[in-house]
């Protein structure tokens, strides 16, 4: 009973066993975040690609839309409105929102709510094609939701691909499965929500009541501060909003504002520091319901200048 003999056997059988797990899971973090990154750089792939070919579907759609007769829309009939909320709440998507807009006459998103789903199958495989086969396993990925830009001049111009991945959690004991979700937004390459005035056009006064002066300083900088400068009828109350790729921009005092006397209103605020480089937009909406839209340049600052 007193020796030592066998103390450090004992202690190491103990001991062992803990050692080991933590091993197999940092082992396993580590994966994981290697699969989350692959999963991420394979949904942004695919939404740029798709937000490339954004243009030519658009020009489609547009003369789709002219050639076939307008679609039933506006006439409802007593309680349409109410069963169509109860079926956007009882059936899954898409069946349940694809069926509630339709009875409520709202064909463009019943449109959306199938072209979303047709665009699912049609990009799966390339979903597929850009996965890293050395860290993932394609037949794990799945996409699980896609939004594509509204060509009816809507304010919705971005492609957004959610991708799904089953990670297999290979831990003792256990043989469940991490779903990992990764969201990549990119804006498609479409027209403008506003088009630009063309020099002739009889409707370029009424076109040109609400501009856009101004986008300072070209290009942006993230970290620095950016100013708007549009005109309008004095009193007009206008609002403005930029979006990036990350979404609609919540900096201080973007939003409501209202033109002064000398028919000139401006905005000044703060770009993110961690604002993603490239192309995005800006719009200017007014009460009675005109808009204008300008594109800017958001560029990191290069080691070489001063």
């Amino acid at each position: 009973m007193g020796s030592e003999a066998g103390g450090i056997v004992v202690e190491a059988s103990l001991i062992a066993p803990i050692v080991m797990m933590a091993v197999v899971l940092f082992i396993c973090l580590v994966r994981l975040a290697a699969v989350q990154m692959a999963v991420h750089g394979a949904a942004s792939q695919v939404a740029r690609q798709t937000a490339a070919g954004m243009y030519p579907v658009s020009l489609a759609s547009a003369q789709a839309a002219q050639a076939l007769p307008a679609l039933p829309g506006g006439v409802q009939l007593p309680g349409m409105e109410q069963a169509g909320e109860a079926l956007k709440e009882w059936l899954p998507a898409p069946v349940g929102p694809m069926l509630g807009a339709m009875l409520q006459g709202d064909w463009q998103e019943a449109g959306n709510a199938a072209g979303s789903e047709m665009a699912k199958s049609a990009l799966l495989p390339l979903l597929r094609q850009f996965a890293d086969k050395r860290v993932l396993d394609p037949e794990r990925l799945t996409i699980s939701h896609v939004a594509l830009p509204d060509f009816s001049g809507g304010s919705g111009a971005s492609v957004i691909i959610e991708a799904e991945y089953r990670f297999p959690l290979h831990m003792p004991f256990t043989r469940k499965n991490i779903i990992l979700k990764e969201r990549a937004v990119e804006r498609g390459w479409i027209s403008d929500s506003t088009p630009a005035v063309r020099e002739g056009d009889p409707n370029a006064e009424e076109q040109s009541k609400l501009q856009i002066v101004s986008i300072e300083p070209d290009p942006l900088r993230p970290g620095r501060k950016a100013t708007v400068t549009a005109i309008a009828a004095p009193g007009t109350a206008v609002s403005v909003s930029v979006r990036y790729k990350s979404g609609t921009s919540t900096a201080k005092h973007l939003g409501d504002a209202t033109v002064g006397a000398d028919g000139t209103v401006s905005w000044t605020w703060h770009v993110s520091g961690n604002t993603t480089p490239g192309v995005w937009e800006l719009v200017v909406t007014a009460t009675d319901g005109s808009r204008v839209a300008r594109h800017f340049v958001v560029e990191r600052k290069s080691a070489n200048n001063d």
